[in-house]
């Protein structure tokens, strides 16, 4: 019988540990416990016009997003009271933040990034006014998509857990975790969704007409080898932003552009998954363009003669066809006739 008590003092203790060890992991992932109010579902304030500012920020969103190890008020620097103040400052992504890069003592930023997006298409225009920079994508719009979140794969976790083994508690251990978070993304299912990303402005006629954006180019890209290739489920195909950079997504008359002229054939062979020997000649074909009798007549006609072809073959095919079978339906009357 003590024995017997023993042993069942031992699995309790056992599970004490457990669940303080389950508390100490929700804990640190919110060290302030921020969760406690914005885990609730639907929580915001009503704003103008009838609409609501969302405030709610899921556990599950948080723990398998990019910054789930990130102290939430590192980046809302300004709330340092309960109840907040009605009105706080927006986060500022180029600030220095909680990360000290590895093998070196300063502070992580991205800064680099921010600067990039600023000097962009998609960056803030002084000669626009506020409405249609607000039409344009900040960090938010892009970051918080779905291709960007932690993914769950055994291999890569594996891996990452040996390295954090000896790097556990060092700089170099988040960098682990980042890169291998985001080392599984070049798949066709991943790439489709940044595909789809870019559509959801690309593809909207109100946003695009504000910026005088050709809307021809999602179709354009969907209808070429790229984007064939990914509805057909081929990884190591290119997506947006191989070809237009992630940040420093520049028009293509600018001469530091991904897609100028003179930079385009680089761009086309600068990843192992895409062409390494691509020639001038290669890097001028069309990509997005939808051929119109006035800018590509020749692939426009050539393209409508196919199908003129095809379509007229098929008719006479389908002709002869009735025409066989109205002469088998005719004998077959005669002879029967005749009896």
């Amino acid at each position: 019988m003590p024995a017997m008590i023993y042993n069942r003092s031992k699995i309790l203790i056992l599970g004490f540990l457990f669940l303080i060890g389950i508390g100490a992991q929700a804990q640190q992932a919110d060290a302030e416990n921020c969760n406690l109010c914005h885990g609730l579902a639907l929580l915001g304030i009503s704003g103008p016009e009838n609409s609501i500012r969302s405030f709610e920020v899921t556990a599950e969103s948080y723990s398998h997003s990019t910054h789930r190890n990130v102290i939430c008020r590192d980046c809302h620097t300004d709330i340092n009271q309960f109840p907040h103040p009605e009105t706080v400052q927006k986060v500022d992504c180029s600030k220095a933040c909680h990360i000290t890069k590895p093998f070196a003592l300063t502070g992580y930023s991205h800064i680099e990034q921010s600067e990039a997006h600023l000097i962009s298409a998609h960056g803030w225009n002084p000669d626009y006014s506020d409405e249609k920079n607000e039409a344009k994508p900040d960090c938010k719009y892009c970051h918080n998509n779905e291709f960007r979140n932690v993914i769950e794969d055994d291999a890569l976790s594996t891996s990452t857990k040996h390295c954090v083994r000896c790097h556990e508690g060092a700089g170099l251990a988040g960098v682990i975790l980042h890169v291998n978070s985001h080392s599984g993304h070049r798949t066709a299912s991943a790439s489709i969704k940044v595909v789809d990303l870019c559509s959801s402005c690309h593809a909207n006629e109100s946003r695009m007409n504000q910026f005088d954006v050709n809307l021809s180019q999602v179709a354009g890209f969907e209808r070429h080898f790229h984007g064939k290739a990914l509805k057909k489920g081929l990884d190591e195909v290119a997506n947006c932003m191989d070809c237009h950079r992630n940040h420093l997504n520049l028009p293509a008359d600018d001469p530091n552009s991904s897609i100028h002229a003179n930079n385009i054939q680089q761009t086309c062979s600068a990843n192992g998954y895409c062409h390494d020997d691509a020639t001038a000649t290669f890097a001028v074909s069309a990509i997005h363009s939808e051929p119109t009798t006035e800018n590509n007549p020749i692939v426009f006609f050539t393209e409508w003669g196919f199908i003129l072809l095809t379509a007229g073959t098929m008719a006479l095919l389908f002709a002869h066809i009735l025409l066989d079978f109205g002469r088998w339906g005719i004998d077959a009357w005669m002879r029967r006739k005749k009896r």
